[in-house]
């Protein structure tokens, strides 16, 4: 790693943070500005089915920002970890990201079967993509934290939809553990 090189970049260093808040702040305040929208009755991204067609790009607009600042923050980590794209660990964190950003091209309540291909596939690509990054710290410790967390963000996932309780409170959850383990990550290997 050349440090004049991630000194010039080290400002994307917290965009998966700031990105994580935007989208949620973001998602929660239109949520809450629509009259028959339920954060206990449907997902963040059925926000869709209530917006008219001058509110719409504005929240597709939300999946595209969200995937921007990831993918800058995701250059900040394959410059400090000197990632090649061929890698593992690039190639399902880009899917990862991207796969995010594709949501807001494919609003579920116009393309509900695209919408959920890509949700499963971000959330599959991500999961993969937490264990790898966490690899690359070789740090045991936060490895085999990071497993615990995978375990239980799944385990939550699991219960959520078991229970026919997959809605914006679960998703919120859900994304909030994801926001713990990324703090650590950032705050702790990526000096």
């Amino acid at each position: 790693m050349e440090s004049r090189q991630i000194g010039r970049i080290r400002i994307f260093k917290y965009n998966a943070i700031l990105s994580a808040i935007f989208f949620l702040m973001s998602t929660f305040y239109m949520g809450a500005q629509l009259k028959d929208f339920s954060f206990t009755d449907n997902t963040l991204s059925q926000i869709s089915f209530f917006l008219d067609k001058n509110q719409l790009p504005f929240f597709n607009f939300l999946f595209f920002a969200k995937c921007f600042l990831d993918l800058s923050f995701t250059y900040y980590v394959f410059k400090y970890y000197n990632l090649q794209v061929k890698t593992f660990t690039a190639v399902v964190w880009l899917i990862a990201v991207l796969s995010f950003g594709l949501l807001g091209f494919f609003p579920t309540h116009q393309y509900p079967i695209i919408h959920l291909i890509f949700f499963v596939i971000t959330f599959f690509s991500w999961t993969f993509s937490q264990y790898a990054l966490a690899k690359l710290t070789n740090d045991i410790g936060f490895i085999n934290f990071s497993k615990k967390m995978i375990l239980v963000q799944s385990v939550t996932a699991n219960i959520f939809l078991f229970l026919n309780y997959f809605n914006a409170v679960s998703e919120t959850v859900y994304y909030l553990l994801i926001f713990f383990w990324l703090i650590i990550f950032i705050g702790r290997y990526l000096k």
